[in-house]
């Protein structure tokens, strides 16, 4: 036990114990990472689901903001005509970030207070989540080539998943607390108030992550003159990062079918408390404190990319078990979720390093910017067949044995097949990649 504990002291000074600029850099990353999570799943997930069925959103609305969001986040693929002009960009990134916290935080919020129809809210609330990933979208690469500067590539995989564990306990202690909150205005008549609360706490938090993300040290890179030409045609000429971004389309395409749709279901149809649903999700703390140091050793020792489609692979088992929770088999609904939570680790680790894979040492900026719209338009797509599918089967119901499922359910064996079809090709493209794939950017 003591020697665990030196090895996991010493591992956690080299990471962020030195009084060297990197180390200091990667504190204040820490924060970042810690503020910016906690505010996005107070005022996002089942929280947000929730202020949009108290505008009374149908179904079709629910997958027009998911639609909206990748749409927006599409636009990535632009961000380096903004970007690449600025040897130092870490004033327009900043000034971008508190616009998109005031806009996602407190215009939402008002929203449902000065509008007069929930027709004229949903409206309201679509173009100003479309606003807020456009804006995202054009300076989300920026913060990543910021960053990963502070977090050399022979600590990365302890960095990201020291970074997934903690962040992962305290995002979940907050929300379960949330959820009680907002639980006890529900049962007080008055939801709204609820999650307004938690909006009014997810816009400190945005306070702290601005000032300490603007602590960390932007380190000079190379500005150049871009065309809209560079921009388009330049990543088709890296052939092995193509692979990279091939590989994230195949997961972002069947990941955002199922869309918030299930939790629709969990909330509408069998009436589930938030308190419950986060309440099950707060077991992936104690479930990640196992099972993460299992997957970064995979990954250590075989390959990021072997990692990927072996966990997506076994992934896929935990849809098959939600499509078939009802009112009279709850107890399926945390047993799926506890075979996700076991699961997830390992492909949220290969995630935070994936779209520095074979990336090439120029232009990164546009290469993240290509990465992210690339995925971004995956997810669109996948979000667009999952929001057709709900609405071409609107009131259908199909009795498996004693089991009748809805479409809210059956979607979800539709997000199995089509992410079955996707971890074949990943493994089949992972066997051209392998070679570079050690030489992350």
């Amino acid at each position: 036990m003591k020697r665990l504990f030196r090895s996991w002291q010493a591992s956690m000074s080299e990471l962020f114990g030195s009084r060297e600029e990197y180390s200091r850099n990667r504190r204040y990353l820490l924060i970042v990472n810690y503020t910016s999570n906690v505010s996005a799943n107070l005022i996002g997930g089942n929280f947000l689901t929730g202020l949009l069925l108290l505008m009374n959103a149908g179904d079709s609305y629910i997958g027009l903001i998911t639609m909206s969001a990748m749409f927006g986040n599409m636009l990535q693929v632009l961000s380096p005509l903004l970007l690449e002009r600025f040897p130092e960009r870490k004033n327009v990134l900043m000034i971008g970030r508190i616009i998109v916290h005031f806009m996602n935080i407190v215009l939402i919020s008002i929203i449902p207070l000065v509008a007069d129809t929930d027709a004229l809210k949903l409206s309201m609330t679509l173009i100003v989540v479309l606003i807020v990933n456009v804006f995202n979208a054009l300076l989300a690469p920026g913060y990543q080539v910021w960053h990963i500067k502070s977090v050399p590539n022979e600590i990365r995989s302890r960095f990201f998943s020291f970074v997934q564990l903690t962040n992962s306990i305290i995002v979940y202690t907050v929300i379960l607390i949330s959820s009680r909150v907002v639980d006890a205005f529900k049962q007080g008549g008055n939801e709204l108030a609820g999650l307004l609360v938690l909006r009014a706490i997810a816009l400190v938090l945005a306070v702290f992550d601005v000032v300490y993300m603007f602590k960390i040290r932007e380190y000079p890179v190379s500005s150049r003159k871009i065309t809209v030409r560079d921009v388009l045609f330049s990543p088709f000429r890296e052939k092995k990062y193509l692979l990279t971004v091939l590989m994230a389309c195949m997961w972002s395409f069947s990941a955002n079918i199922p869309g918030s749709y299930y939790s629709v279901y969990l909330l509408r149809d069998l009436n589930f408390s938030y308190s419950f649903i986060n309440t099950v999700n707060m077991l992936s703390v104690p479930i990640m404190i196992l099972v993460m140091p299992i997957w970064r050793k995979r990954v250590d020792t075989t390959s990021w990319f072997r990692a990927l489609y072996f966990c997506i692979s076994i992934y896929i088992v935990h849809y098959l078990g939600l499509a078939m929770v009802t009112e009279k088999n709850l107890l399926l609904y945390p047993l799926s979720m506890i075979y996700a939570f076991a699961v997830a680790p390992g492909i949220n680790l290969v995630f935070a390093n994936l779209p520095f894979i074979n990336m090439p040492e120029e232009n990164q900026t546009n290469m993240l910017g290509f990465y992210a719209a690339m995925n971004n338009f995956a997810g669109f797509l996948g979000a667009s067949v999952g929001r057709q599918f709900i609405t071409m089967t609107e009131g259908l119901q199909i009795k498996l044995g004693s089991t009748i499922m809805g479409n809210k359910q059956l979607i979800l064996f539709v997000t199995a097949f089509f992410m079955l079809m996707g971890v074949l090709l990943i493994y089949r493209i992972a066997q051209k990649a392998t070679a570079p794939e050690e030489k992350p950017a």
